[in-house]
């Protein structure tokens, strides 16, 4: 303690003071009993040193906003700020291909499905994967954002009668249906009846 010699003190759990005995071997050793061992906790020394930057400190880049080029099938648009050509963009742990446009623009070619679903071919189910820059030197920046892997929406089925187009008529054929008087009707099984149509001729 300050100001008092050979007097220690320890302050957990309560004040203890504790009057030590010069050692006559040592003159920079006290000599203390066996049970203030345990209840004095001996000083530790811890050194630190700081290095100072030569240049000036690094901006965080900061993404804004998303957005997938219609145009460009599979190409990512990541705009923001402080944007540097020592980046590159990773979808969670694999590296995309990033092509530096400007300190607010990035462009990235978005991994194949397969790079996170092995053996996938296609979107199965929806997935989202985290999104982060990544400078040259190891240092990595989150970016608050992730980029969802969503399934191709299944053709819808229309039914039969969109199979079915309409055949232009010639200009001289009927405006409508001939009655079946007017044919030979032979009768079949079933309550069914076979017409033959005879060939009409127009006349000029």
């Amino acid at each position: 303690m300050k100001d008092s010699e050979r007097m220690y003190l320890c302050m957990s759990p309560e004040i203890i003071q504790l009057q030590a005995t010069p050692c006559l071997l040592d003159a920079n050793k006290d000599i203390i009993n066996d049970s203030a061992l345990y209840t004095f906790i001996s000083t530790d020394k811890a050194e630190y040193t700081f290095c100072e930057g030569a240049g000036p400190v690094t901006q965080v880049p900061v993404v804004n906003s998303l957005c997938l080029n219609d145009g460009d099938k599979g190409m990512l648009k990541i705009t923001g700020d402080n944007f540097a050509d020592n980046l590159r963009v990773w979808f969670g742990n694999v590296q995309a291909e990033t092509m530096y446009r400007c300190i607010e623009c990035l462009l990235c070619v978005v991994p194949d499905i397969s790079a996170f679903r092995k053996g996938w071919q296609r979107v199965c189910e929806p997935i989202e994967v985290l999104l982060f820059l990544v400078r040259e030197d190891g240092v990595i920046y989150a970016t608050g954002h992730t980029f969802p892997y969503t399934p191709d929406p299944a053709p819808r089925y229309l039914g039969p009668s969109a199979l079915v187009h309409e055949i232009p008529m010639p200009a001289n054929a009927r405006n409508h249906s001939p009655a079946l008087e007017d044919h030979d009707v032979t009768a079949l099984g079933y309550g069914d009846a076979m017409v033959h149509y005879p060939h009409h001729q127009d006349t000029l």
